[in-house]
Formats: structure tokens, C-alpha cells, sequence
């Protein structure tokens, strides 16, 4: 069974992916496996610096994932374009993991129903939390200003349109304890 983790801003998708490992299980993760395409003598790293401009880059020559996301979300039509070049790269990668899993394979796709992936699962697991809560691990987290948590967490797919899409929804707004309970309790009704 072939099984997609996505949802909202700082809901705990990865934490629950860090779980499902912890329990024995296999999980992709396309947002690190994305990070590949940046490397140098990849073909999407000519492609992205073409398209973001040599302004994303650090003194050495490497991609600075924090001036993408500043450039990108302050643009959405090249987040849009820079999302055509890196989701197909995921999908091939994610495509061979597939191929090599057992009987259950998860994959973290953060992005899964705005890239078209969820026609290659079986089922989706939607991992979410209140958008006061998003906001609000968003600052203390990943050190982000108020107003750019707000931004982010606006630009995303609806909500209410990614649950009613899910097999599974789990509503993470608790403690980390509380996320491995109902973590525990998602894989005994899956």
C-alpha cells in the first residue's frame, strides 16, 4: 500500500514521518529529496538559477534555500515555474523508492495535491493543525516574522479542500506525546 503524508504549514508532517521511521517503516521525503536538484552538475541547477536569477546564490556558488524562499513567495508565478521544474525530479526519485518498498510505503509530499501527486497513492493521510497554532509554531520554530508565517500559511491550498480530499485526516494541535498516540491509533485503522 502505497500511502501519501501531506497538510498544512508546521502541522507536524515531518514529526509524524520522524514517528512512522521510528516504528520501522519506510518514508520518502520529498522536500529533502527536492534538495537534491539544487547540487551544481544536476541540469536543474542551471535551470532554477536561470529562472530565480544569481541573487539566490551564496558566496560559493550554491543555492541559499532562504533567498529562494524569499524571492518565491514574493513572486508566485516563479514558485509556480520553479515548482514545474523540481516536482517532476521528486516523482522520478520518489517513483524508484516505491518500486524497492515492501508492503507499506509512505512518502512525506508536502506540496502532494498542488504537484498532481496523489493519483500515484492508494490513500492520503492529511496531518493539520489551527492556523493560530501554524502561525504560531512558525515563529517559535523556524524563526519566522509574524507577517511571513501569515503569508505562507495564506498562499497554501485551502484547508477545508485538502481534509474533505483525505482518507485520513489527523488534527495535530497537541503535544508531540499526543501526535505518537494518535499516530498509533491512524496505523491500527489503516
Amino acid at each position: 500500500m502505497r500511502i501519501a503524508i501531506t497538510g498544512t504549514l508546521a502541522a507536524g508532517k515531518s514529526t509524524f514521518s520522524n514517528i512512522l521511521r521510528r516504528m520501522g517503516y519506510p518514508v520518502f521525503d520529498s522536500d529533502n529529496y527536492a534538495k537534491l536538484a539544487y547540487r551544481k552538475r544536476t541540469g536543474h541547477y542551471e535551470k532554477i538559477v536561470k529562472l530565480l536569477g544569481e541573487g539566490v546564490l551564496d558566496g560559493n556558488g550554491e543555492v541559499d534555500f532562504k533567498k529562494v524562499s524569499e524571492v518565491i513567495f514574493n513572486d508566485l508565478s516563479l514558485k509556480r515555474k520553479l515548482e514545474d521544474i523540481i516536482h517532476p525530479f521528486v516523482l522520478v526519485g520518489m517513483q524508484k523508492m516505491m518500486d524497492k518498498a515492501n508492503k507499506v510505503f509512505f512518502a512525506e509530499v508536502p506540496l502532494l495535491y498542488e504537484a498532481g501527486m496523489e493519483k500515484y497513492f492508494d490513500k492520503v493521510i492529511v496531518i493539520t493543525c489551527d492556523d493560530e497554532i501554524a502561525v504560531e509554531r512558525c515563529i517559535e520554530d523556524r524563526g519566522y516574522t509574524k507577517e511571513k508565517a501569515v503569508k505562507i500559511v495564506n498562499t497554501q491550498l485551502n484547508k477545508k479542500d485538502k481534509i474533505e480530499r483525505a482518507d485520513y485526516v489527523l488534527y495535530n494541535n497537541g503535544t508531540i506525546k499526543d501526535l505518537y498516540r494518535k499516530t498509533s491509533e491512524l496505523l491500527k485503522e489503516i
